[in-house]
């Protein structure tokens, strides 16, 4: 996922006072823009969203709306900040019990003045360290998009590069507490933590592990899923259904294609899902599939493209297919990503094919959950196709396994302790760097290219 970030918002209030619950807790807020639950005794923590939670969304949306609707449970009274309208919000559901309130850039301080902390991500979490610099604040790591966005840098040239690079400087400069999905994303982290001095003779004295510091706090799964409604209409006689899911450059359709050929059954359907929000992110790798796909006569039949699922619907859709097979190319965005599809397949009841390599491989092989291949090795993935269709169940009991490890109560405590508890980290002061972001001019070509785009636009 791209972001565009800027790190100057329009205005910086510094000062935090405790507020009371409604409008003058909100610095005068506009009405329409908030809607009030409530909530007496309990810390009172924003969680800031730079992508809308609403009902089509991807991963970041549908996250902080599973925080938001957990995390009151924990004893945390939830505001929920992103720049969708709060009615749209609100329509989603299961978010009786907080506040939902519209992001205003340079209206931060008044329109959580009455928060106790916050956890943030992306865009948003610029605009709160920017503009509210005292109030304690966890930034979410989760999704390394910096790394992600390397894959986009012919398309949109060294512009990402930079304001990914300066937005992780600032937020890792200044978070109080920052949230990863892996033990493999904390490790890498924690290297560019250090490098900023916030790993610190003091940290290190008071807390050994750092684990208030840097914490995972991955994606969790529901004790149970709601109710079956069936998303795709019923299946031919004998069709299997294979479900990719959305296509990103770090993964590898192409053996999956090499495999599918090869694959000693008939009737098979891949199922690949369209970007939600192609303006910001490059789809050439869906665009070369479609090519290749229509050259087999296979696009439309046998590959078929589905618009973007609701967030509600996903459990649906991955209990209409047959397995989910997404493999992926060896890369530091590989070894870094958990690939949170796996976890909401295998929670579905899904059997799950993939590549060796990553967080998420590393952890279906050690639960023996799912199968795995080697990257780029078609023949092994058919192989491994042919016998999680014919035996779908063999990786059940290693799934449930991994699955216990995920429950959203377990993988959210970390998170709970902070918020139960938000303090801003005093050795920042003292130790924190924030080194200039340096990058060269984009190419020439690229810099040809671009100009030659804007002027037949």
């Amino acid at each position: 996922m791209v972001f565009f970030i800027p790190l100057s918002p329009g205005g910086r209030g510094e000062g935090r006072e405790r507020g009371g619950r409604g409008s003058e807790g909100l610095g005068g807020a506009d009405y329409d823009s908030v809607i009030t639950a409530g909530g007496i005794g309990m810390t009172r923590i924003a969680l800031l969203s730079s992508e809308p939670v609403r009902p089509r969304m991807a991963g970041i949306g549908i996250r902080y709306l599973e925080l938001a609707r957990r995390l009151p449970a924990e004893g945390i009274d939830v505001v929920l900040v992103s720049p969708a309208q709060p009615e749209e919000t609100a329509a989603l559901g299961g978010l009786e019990r907080i506040e939902i309130r519209r992001f205003e850039r340079g209206r931060l301080a008044a329109l959580l003045g009455d928060c106790d902390g916050a956890v943030a991500q992306g865009q948003l979490a610029n605009d709160l360290i920017l503009e509210m610099p005292s109030l304690p604040v966890a930034i979410d790591l989760y999704d390394p998009w910096l790394i992600e966005n390397f894959a986009y840098t012919e398309t949109l040239g060294l512009d990402p590069y930079r304001n990914d690079h300066a937005t992780w400087t600032l937020q890792m400069a200044c978070g109080d507490f920052f949230l990863c999905s892996s033990e493999e994303q904390r490790t890498f982290y924690l290297g560019f933590l250090t490098a900023l001095g916030r790993v610190n003779p003091e940290r290190i004295e008071e807390d050994p592990d750092l684990a208030t510091l840097i914490a995972p706090v991955p994606f969790g799964v529901p004790d149970e899923l709601p109710p079956h409604q069936p998303l795709l209409p019923p299946r031919a006689v004998g069709e299997a259904r294979l479900l990719f899911g959305g296509l990103y450059d770090w993964y590898d359709p192409w053996t999956l294609l090499d495999a599918l050929a090869a694959l000693d059954r008939p009737a098979w359907t891949l199922l690949l899902i369209r970007n939600p929000n192609p303006e910001g992110t490059p789809q050439r790798l869906f665009a070369e599939v479609e090519a290749r796909c229509r050259s087999l006569g296979w696009w439309g039949s046998r590959v078929q493209a589905l618009d973007w699922v609701p967030a509600e619907r996903r459990y649906d859709l991955l209990r209409d297919v047959d397995l989910l097979v997404s493999p992926h190319r060896p890369s530091l965005e590989t070894r870094l990503s958990l690939r949170t599809r796996f976890l909401d397949a295998l929670a579905a009841g899904c059997p799950v094919v993939t590549s060796e390599g990553g967080a998420m491989s590393r952890l279906l092989a050690e639960h023996r959950a799912g199968w795995l291949v080697p990257p780029g090795d078609a023949a092994a993935l058919a192989r491994a196709l042919a016998e999680a269709l014919a035996q779908p169940d063999s990786r059940a009991a290693g799934a449930r396994e991994l699955l216990a490890a995920f429950r959203w109560q377990r993988v959210l405590a970390p998170l709970v302790r902070f918020c139960r508890e938000p303090r801003v980290d005093a050795t920042k002061a003292r130790f924190a760097a924030r080194p200039a972001t340096v990058a060269p001019p984009d190419r020439l070509g690229f810099r040809l290219r671009r100009k030659l785009r804007l002027w037949t636009a």
